[in-house]
């Protein structure tokens, strides 16, 4: 039996589909991973099948680092038309793409960004169709959605109460939905034979609306809501492991020569200015008196911080697994993905998190709020004064470090991909 896994953005999306792949041939299926061209050898390096959508990622999301988005602190909403104006340009090409990826499979796992296209041509084709997401994007009372860009984000127990919270959802998809209905529709009639979907109603998710949807977070981190429905399953995060990972020399030699330095990167976040945030990192380091690893990563939309020259108290770093790397570190400073945030908080080491946009604000907060790092810093505000002041804390604060340690034991012992292949494998018998 194959299954098609949906992949679809950076490499925050792409990893747990990965560690889902491998869990899934590990139990005998055959796995096909559709995602964009820049991933293609990440995936075969797994031993999936991969199979390519085409579609210039780099092309289409380099406007973003031209103008600075990623430092203006734009609030999400305002940053959703910019994002669904470049889905309308691909969405007939991703169409083309899933319907040739998934003729010779009998199930299908879809990603909240190719929801609509995955849920439809795999009832087209008659496959068992499954949801995933790294994120609570379910509504629900207890917290707003996660595009809601005032200061009652999820878990904060505060803002917003009941029914308010639930409307919020309807506020972000409603509009959505009205942007997207027409290349929607086009992509269901002319692509797939299906019918077009009415302007209202469930909002283009007849067919994905009674599917399984797998989300992969952790309870210890955010409580499932009462109010979500059977058919949501949240199973703890997804990893990727690779036990067989060897450090270059020099990544070695910096590690050996003094105390766990401090992590800071943006995973595949790019940077308007990646020279000047190496420099501000570099200083908001030697004010704290720390050593420091940056993390000066390659992702589609560009760099997110240049690597800058040697020096014996900050190593420049491109790439290494972050389940190898973040147990070595004193802390770690990132941008909140859904990935970065798992990682960090599985090591149980603090969490310094900058957020810039949608669920990174939702991942900073929760690590506020649990205590497992200090104050969040948006992007927007980030200086190297204030990156100094929290990495100090998360250095000196034993209470802090102590309450990331007892929150990494507990995530260690889930296994939300083992989870997810129980729950696939139910469904599919």
């Amino acid at each position: 039996m194959r299954i098609l896994l949906s992949a679809v953005g950076t490499r925050g999306d792409v990893q747990p589909a990965l560690a889902l792949g491998v869990r899934l041939k590990q139990a005998g299926y055959e796995v096909r991973v559709a995602a964009f061209q820049d991933y293609r050898e990440l995936v075969s390096g797994y031993g999936l099948e991969f199979f390519p959508l085409q579609m210039d990622m780099q092309a289409l999301t380099s406007r973003y680092t031209r103008t600075g988005v990623m430092e203006s602190g734009m609030l999400a909403i305002r940053f959703l038309p910019e994002l669904m104006g470049m889905m309308q340009r691909i969405y007939e090409q991703m169409a083309q793409d899933f319907l040739s990826a998934s003729q010779d499979c009998a199930a299908l796992v879809g990603s909240p960004a190719a929801f609509w296209l995955t849920s439809a041509v795999a009832s087209k084709l008659g496959m068992a169709y499954f949801e995933s997401s790294m994120f609570p994007g379910t509504p629900t009372q207890a917290f707003p959605s996660i595009f809601w860009p005032w200061h009652s984000n999820p878990g904060t127990g505060g803002g917003l109460r009941g029914w308010y919270n639930r409307l919020t959802y309807g506020l972000f998809s409603g509009p959505i939905w009205l942007v997207m209905r027409p290349v929607v529709n086009r992509c269901r009639t002319k692509i797939l034979g299906l019918p077009p979907l009415a302007l209202f109603g469930k909002l283009g998710k007849p067919e994905a609306q009674a599917a399984p949807l797998l989300v992969g977070f952790s309870e210890h981190v955010i409580p499932r809501p009462a109010d979500w429905g059977e058919q949501v399953y949240v199973t703890g995060y997804w990893f990727l492991d690779t036990p067989a990972y060897e450090p270059p020399a020099d990544l070695a030699k910096f590690l050996a020569g003094g105390p766990p330095p401090v992590y800071v990167g943006s995973g595949s976040m790019p940077s308007h200015d990646p020279k000047q945030m190496a420099a501000l990192a570099t200083r908001a380091l030697r004010l704290a008196g720390q050593r420091g690893l940056l993390f000066t990563g390659l992702g589609v939309a560009g760099r997110g911080m240049q690597q800058p020259g040697s020096a014996e108290d900050v190593f420049s770093l491109e790439s290494a697994p972050h389940d190898w790397l973040f147990p070595r570190m004193a802390a770690v400073v990132h941008h909140g993905g859904a990935g970065t945030t798992a990682a960090g908080l599985r090591v149980g080491v603090p969490s310094i998190l900058v957020p810039i946009v949608a669920d990174q604000l939702l991942w900073a907060q929760r690590a506020g709020a649990l205590g497992v790092g200090p104050k969040p810093i948006p992007r927007s505000r980030l200086t190297a004064e204030r990156l100094a002041e929290a990495i100090t804390q998360a250095e000196n604060d034993p209470e802090l470090r102590q309450r990331a340690a007892a929150l990494g034991e507990k995530i260690r012992a889930e296994d939300g991909v083992g989870e997810a292949l129980r729950i696939i494998e139910q469904h599919l018998r």
